[in-house]
């Protein structure tokens, strides 16, 4: 069961990462110009962890797992993905966080 603090550790060892705030004052985790990790929450508090990817059919992907990602918006190169925290372990997050890092990071193959 994950939290915010794991999101900052394992985050905060990502080259480039640092802490950061969303527009209302969420907190974020930032790479260069933009968030990669932002703290949400439900109207009873519950966390939830938006972050992105470049998988345009990340919706299809994890279509049987509602129960963790429950919210996905496609836009034109991206998707930022919802997931409730303390529903993800550990290697799970490791992965989720790295992948929006590369995502956002703003270096291009």
């Amino acid at each position: 069961m994950a939290t915010w603090r794991d999101v900052e550790r394992i985050a905060g060892g990502l080259a480039g990462a640092r802490p950061g705030r969303a527009h209302e004052g969420s907190p974020t985790v930032d790479v260069g110009r933009h968030p990669f990790a932002r703290l949400r929450w439900d109207d009873a508090g519950r966390e939830i962890l938006q972050y992105w990817s470049l998988d345009l059919d990340s919706e299809d992907a994890l279509a049987d797992r509602r129960d963790v990602f429950f919210a996905v918006y496609r836009f034109k190169v991206k998707v930022s993905i919802w997931a409730w925290l303390d529903r993800l372990d550990e290697d799970e997050l490791t992965e989720i966080l790295t992948d929006s890092w590369l995502a956002r990071r703003g270096v291009r193959a």
